[in-house]
């Protein structure tokens, strides 16, 4: 069962204008009070220093925060939600952006038996547990998905979006301007099947090819 009725991720940034018109351009649409969306997740823009993405539920049966092992937030209301979710379960939701499927908020941590367990108590469902190319897995509470990756890289939180065509997307924002960085995959420098996106506002994207239309959720 999730925490409440409606989520949202928090992403702090310096200039609300400017960073609504950045996610506008990667193809999310904007619902007013800050908050953008694919279809599948909201990302509220809130004007403030940098702070560590985080989630906040309203709806819940109380008021509070909680913090994985990891470092992650989990904020929750007890206020009404502010809007409804665009769909009844993700798994349904359409996908509206220029970037395809959301996939997951990725989470890079250093053990995932005891992250998971944290999320599992949070209401969160293991959907898969694999063991390569190193332990990982997704957990979706039907408002959400994390994906847990038990790695030493420092990415921190990362919105992840699948693509059959990513290399042709990824070719448009490189030549619109958009800061994309390869990961280190044995590819040659200029395949642009997988890429991560640094906001200047500091959230980041991983821009991977394939097909995950089928995926549940």
């Amino acid at each position: 069962m999730a925490l409440g009725a409606y989520v949202e991720i928090l992403h702090y940034v310096d200039d609300l204008a400017a960073a609504g018109d950045y996610y506008r351009r990667l193809g999310l649409v904007a619902l007013g009070d800050a908050v953008y969306t694919d279809g599948r997740y909201h990302l509220r823009l809130l004007a403030g220093s940098a702070a560590p993405t985080s989630l906040r539920y309203y709806g819940c049966a109380s008021d509070g925060a909680m913090t994985s092992p990891a470092g992650i937030t989990i904020h929750m209301s007890s206020e009404p939600p502010p809007r409804s979710l665009p769909h009844a379960n993700i798994a349904r939701a359409p996908d509206i952006t220029r970037l395809g499927k959301f996939g997951e908020l990725s989470v890079m941590i250093p053990d995932i038996e005891v992250e998971s367990a944290f999320w599992e108590a949070a209401g969160y469902t293991a959907l898969g547990k694999y063991t390569s190319p190193q332990p990982w897995g997704i957990w979706c509470d039907k408002l959400f998905l994390i994906g847990l990756h038990q790695s030493e890289s420092d990415d921190g939180l990362a919105i992840c979006h699948f693509a059959p065509n990513m290399k042709e997307v990824n070719a448009r924002l490189l030549e619109e301007g958009f800061d994309l960085q390869p990961f280190e995959t044995g590819l040659p420098p200029s395949d642009l099947s997988y890429r991560k996106l640094l906001t200047p506002y500091g959230q980041l994207f991983y821009l991977f090819t394939g097909d995950i239309s089928e995926a549940k959720p």
